[in-house]
This record gives structure tokens, C-alpha cells and sequence, in this order.
């Protein structure tokens, strides 16, 4: 029997009906639990931040020869040590809600700190690197380099210019070792690891 067009509207409007109020009532729950979460985790106290990797920044992975005051080197370089003395970590993987229930309210304000100041570094991290790479300065840009991806920064810059670093001398160990490294991090873009793969051909 065949069901009349109308009919079948009918049954569309309903099913649709139903699954809309289902998706609000979901909704409305996962912001009931969202806040109830946000509420709680106000007054969770204090807890151990030992198992968080600070990254600290010293000269040690800056060229010496930073180049002129008036150079885009010298201002990269003067960015980056502006936050010599300031806590410097990756918490991207955590919301606020989680970094409050993980560590506790008081540590808060100091852990959003770090993650902004590494987030506001990252892109200079890559600069410093590109600007040397440039230079043809390749072992102060391998330092740099693998100063932050020893540290788990993998940006496509920073690791594809020490891919291209490792290709341009021919070391086919240290490259196959950096895709292998970058591979296994849930941080590493996809591109990243497709350009060292054409890298090693």
C-alpha cells in the first residue's frame, strides 16, 4: 500500500519535531553539566603542578650574533628574552573548567599566564628559526630548532625547517628520527608530516 505524499510529510514533521527536541533537551543538559562543572571546580583547592613542562627561556638556543638593533634578528630575539623570568608552558589541551579540576582554582590565574605567554611566543619561536634558516645559518637554526621540538613545540615552520636542514646535509637518520618523533604526537598537523615524508622521497 502505497502512503499518500502527504502522509509521508506528516511523518517527517513529527520525526523531525522529535529530533529537535531531543538535540534542545541534550544541549540544555551539556550546559546544565557544563556549569555545574564550572561551579564546582571554583573551589577545588590547591594541587601539585610538578607534572606540567615548563619551558625556560634563556639564551642558550639564541645565535650570539643577534645582528642590529634595527634588524627583524635582533627584535625576534628581544621578544622571545622579554620572557625570560615568566612562567612559559603548553596547556592547550586543558579548558579552564579542566586546568581548575587538574590543579586547583588558586593556580589558575599562574597557569593561564604560562599558556598565554607560550602562546604568544610560539609564532617568534618560528621567526627566530626561519630568519637563521635564511641567513644560511643552519647549525644555529638546528639549535633553535631542536631546542623546541625537544621541548614538544611541533609547528609546521619550526619542523619543517629542520626537516629541510637535515635534507640539505643529507642526514637521513636525523630526519627519519624527526618524523618519527612529530608522527606520534597528537600536536603535529598532518601537512607536517606529509612534507618531512616528501622530504625523505
Amino acid at each position: 500500500m502505497k502512503i499518500p505524499v502527504f502522509g509521508l510529510v506528516m511523518i517527517f514533521v513529527i520525526w523531525l519535531t522529535y529530533e529537535l527536541k531531543k538535540h534542545t533537551k541534550e544541549e540544555a543538559k551539556t550546559r546544565k553539566d557544563f556549569w555545574e562543572r564550572e561551579r564546582k571546580s571554583g573551589f577545588i583547592p590547591r594541587k601539585s603542578t610538578n607534572d606540567i613542562h615548563y619551558i625556560t627561556i634563556t639564551e642558550q638556543f639564541l645565535p650570539e650574533d643577534k645582528g642590529p638593533e634595527t634588524g627583524e634578528l635582533y627584535s625576534v630575539c628581544d621578544r622571545i628574552l622579554q620572557f625570560k623570568d615568566k612562567p612559559v608552558a603548553d596547556l592547550s589541551e586543558y579548558s579552564n573548567t579542566e586546568l581548575k579540576e587538574k590543579y586547583g582554582t588558586a593556580n589558575f590565574t599562574s597557569l593561564s599566564e604560562a599558556d598565554s605567554n607560550f602562546t604568544f611566543l610560539v609564532p617568534y619561536f618560528g621567526d627566530l628559526c626561519r630568519l637563521l634558516y635564511e641567513d644560511g645559518r643552519l647549525a644555529e637554526a638546528e639549535k633553535a630548532a631542536l631546542f623546541f621540538t625537544e621541548n614538544g613545540i611541533y609547528t609546521y615552520q619550526i619542523v619543517t625547517i629542520l626537516g629541510e636542514i637535515y635534507s640539505l646535509i643529507n642526514d637521513t637518520e636525523k630526519l627519519s628520527a624527526l618524523l618519527d618523533t612529530v608522527s606520534s604526537s597528537p600536536k603535529t598537523q598532518e601537512r607536517t608530516v606529509e612534507y618531512l615524508k616528501s622530504l625523505i622521497g
